[in-house]
């Protein structure tokens, strides 16, 4: 599912891939290659039958990504960290709408104890860089975007509702936080520990920085299955286009990942980090009667620590892709529960 406003970006795309057609850059001896992925996080998707409409209830995104056979004309693309003379670097610009929502969706008053309405829309500027030598990666995501009532993530999610013609139509969005500028830095590094034929064990560490989200995360990926190579590139996780004999026409395989994080701050959660809290609107019970007023919305208290697991297939057939995963978070505001949400993507290389 995406919403009616991501649905609008794909002739910007579009229109970023022709530019990027004379800026490219690639240092590695492929062919041109260019991957569409189309990306969907709901926590409908889930595969105890308990589909949901709360705390990370949604996330769109739309992805371009290149791998080009020219020198980085791009001048943030001249400095971002690349993995040896050697590496494979897969770069990618994206455009992401994401929110998050209480359980109770029909009330217009606040919830309290609970995860509250909130919505960011953000562009991604990524580079993946593989070194097939040495066995590991550096990846770096620059994001910036906005959260708040100019992100229109509320208008998004009811109008899905209606469509969808679900009765529980989210009556809160009056209640969100206040507009912020995010910006954020996030760094990944990864590193093979264990590889045999249809089996890797990868290590992963990453760092993130800014307005939007900062952390530490360490974790470990397995991949088991037909796939290609884990460090020849991040193109070939989800594409077969490349005419090297050592690629898969087919991949089929299973990804499962552990991870812990040490997080700091979570405007998605807490509000932007320079903003205000929004007044919201709340009832005042006196003896008999109730009185609608509207109040300062209290701080939420964030866990510091967090466990996630995520799972699921991933199959490939020559210049498409689909991966089907699982993602569950312990809770990430404290005294509130945890959660499951689930992603569909679909890749198309040329």
């Amino acid at each position: 599912m995406l919403t009616q406003g991501i649905k609008k970006l794909f002739p910007f795309l579009i229109l970023v891939l022709c530019a990027f057609q004379l800026f490219g850059q690639n240092e590695s001896n492929h062919s041109t290659v260019y991957m569409l992925r189309a990306y969907e996080d709901d926590d409908y998707f889930n595969d105890i039958g308990m589909g949901t409409d709360k705390a990370y209830t949604s996330g769109e995104q739309l992805n371009l990504f290149y791998n080009l056979n020219h020198k980085p004309g791009f001048f943030l693309d001249k400095i971002l960290p690349k993995a040896g003379d050697s590496s494979i670097n897969t770069y990618s610009l994206g455009l992401m709408q994401m929110m998050y929502t209480p359980d109770y969706l029909t009330t217009s008053y606040y919830v309290y104890n609970d995860y509250s309405y909130a919505g960011a829309d953000f562009a991604k500027h990524s580079l993946y860089s593989y070194n097939p030598k040495k066995k590991y990666d550096l990846q770096t995501e620059l994001v910036l975007g906005i959260m708040g009532p100019s992100s229109f993530a509320g208008t998004a999610q009811h109008w899905l509702h209606t469509v969808l013609q679900d009765t529980a139509i989210p009556n809160g969005w009056g209640n969100q936080y206040r507009n912020a500028v995010l910006a954020n830095i996030n760094f990944t590094i990864e590193k093979e520990i264990v590889s045999n034929k249809g089996f890797q064990a990868i290590g992963r560490a990453q760092i993130s920085a800014g307005t939007m989200f900062d952390a530490i995360e360490l974790g470990t990926s397995i991949y088991i299955g037909k796939m290609n190579p884990y460090f020849n590139g991040f193109m070939g996780h989800f594409s077969n286009s490349y005419t090297d004999k050592c690629y898969n026409k087919i991949q089929l395989y299973i990804m499962l990942k552990a991870a812990g994080q040490y997080v700091r701050y979570s405007a998605m959660i807490q509000g932007g980090m320079f903003s205000p809290q929004p007044m919201v609107k709340t009832i005042i019970v006196s003896g008999q009667s109730k009185e609608t007023v509207y109040v300062e919305k209290p701080k939420q208290e964030i866990e510091n620590f967090v466990g996630i697991a995520e799972y699921g297939p991933v199959i490939t057939y020559k210049h498409w892709a689909a991966s089907w995963t699982q993602t569950y978070s312990t809770p990430v505001l404290k005294n509130v529960y945890s959660y499951i949400y689930g992603n569909m993507s679909i890749y198309y290389s040329w």
